[in-house]
Parts: structure tokens; sequence; C-alpha cells
């Protein structure tokens, strides 16, 4: 699943464009600085250097969701409907590499025990009902969560109540914008998605970020 421009009243959609369009800018710069030329770097050090962008604003992201500054949706108790896979996320490239990066010990041990290859439907990563990468996990988890007001009042899309409104927030879609743009630019061999569905796509950024032998 991808959050799109549709889902943003137009006036939000443009100030996202702008502030990206200026990061990209400052971001090319910087890259090109590298020696050799960026472009000619290899592929593993080229995802490296563009995913340690990408933690330094999900760095800030963290910071402004625990102070409450950037209010996260409340889901219903015991639901995790949005850790089936039946909802067949499509992750993006991006999103499944750089959860990965920041979450490495937990997602290789879980690669490792085989817990992303399992048919029980559920993500890999839960655990005991709750995500065991929850600070660091998926933009797509992130912006898809109930309505501020919480899912008993505001109603859960992804349980079936079409009715209901999922909470986008600015900072989120300008970070999520800007990796899209990066690995776009920097990164075209890449796919644009790592899988149909959470798992698939942690086994694909694992064997991905291995060096190779």
């Amino acid at each position: 699943m991808k959050i799109t421009s549709r889902m943003l009243p137009p006036e939000v959609v443009q100030e996202v464009k702008d502030r990206v369009n200026a990061q990209i800018e400052s971001d090319r710069k910087n890259l090109m600085l590298y020696k050799p030329s960026f472009h000619y770097l290899s592929l593993t050090e080229r995802i490296t250097t563009i995913l340690k962008i990408g933690a330094a604003d999900r760095e800030k992201i963290r910071h402004d969701v625990n102070s409450g500054t950037i209010v996260q949706g409340q889901c219903y108790r015991d639901c995790h409907q949005c850790c089936r896979m039946s909802l067949e996320y499509e992750v993006e490239a991006f999103d499944a590499l750089l959860s990965c990066w920041l979450n490495r010990a937990k997602v290789s041990a879980a690669h490792l025990t085989g817990r992303f290859a399992g048919r029980n439907g559920w993500c890999g990563m839960l655990e005991n009902g709750l995500c065991a990468i929850h600070h660091y996990k998926p933009y797509v988890c992130l912006l898809t969560s109930p309505s501020p007001r919480g899912a008993e009042k505001g109603g859960c899309y992804f349980s079936g109540e079409s009715k209901a409104k999922t909470s986008v927030h600015l900072q989120t879609m300008v970070a999520t914008r800007r990796m899209r743009l990066l690995f776009r630019k920097w990164l075209p061999e890449l796919p644009e998605f790592a899988g149909t569905n959470m798992n698939q796509s942690f086994i694909w950024a694992v064997r991905k970020m291995k060096p190779p032998e």
C-alpha cells in the first residue's frame, strides 16, 4: 500500500512537494561530493548511504511521536488487523530496507528462525500481540493507523469500516516522498515494491542488505 496524494488536501500535497524538492536538491549536491562519483559506488554502499539519510528523518519522527507533537491513532484492543497478511500490503523497497536497517538485530533474528516464512497469516515481527519493532516499524504501518480520536470513536478502515479516516501526518509524508525519490534517482536497479506483504518484504530486505560473500 502507498499513501497517495489523493488522500490529502491539494495545499498539503503542494507543501510536501515544495519541501521535498528543496531537500532533494541538497541531497543531490551532498551525494555527488563522494569520490568516485556516487553513481559508481557499489549497490551496498549506495543503499547504506541513502538509508543513513532516511534514518536521520526517522529519528526526528520518533522524537515527535514520543513528545506528542505527532499524535498516533489508537487501535482496537487486541485487534492486530493491520498485522495480518490478508491485507496484502505492497511494501515499498525503501520502506522494507529502512526498517530492516533500523532493526537489524531483531529482523535478522526473525529471519534466521523462519518467522517470516510461516503460514499463520501474521507479520513475523508480531510478538505476544505486540510489534517487536514498534519504534522503527515501516512507514506503511505508521501511516495506516486509525483516526487520532481512537478506533472506538473514529473507526478503522482496515477493520472494514469504509467511512473511517486514517491519520496522515505531513512530516511522515515528506520523509517517505524524500526516500522514494532518492531511491528512484540513485538506486534505479531496485524494484519499487519489495513484496506484496510484510513478511515477503522483510525477507527481500534482509537478503539485499547482506554483503556479498
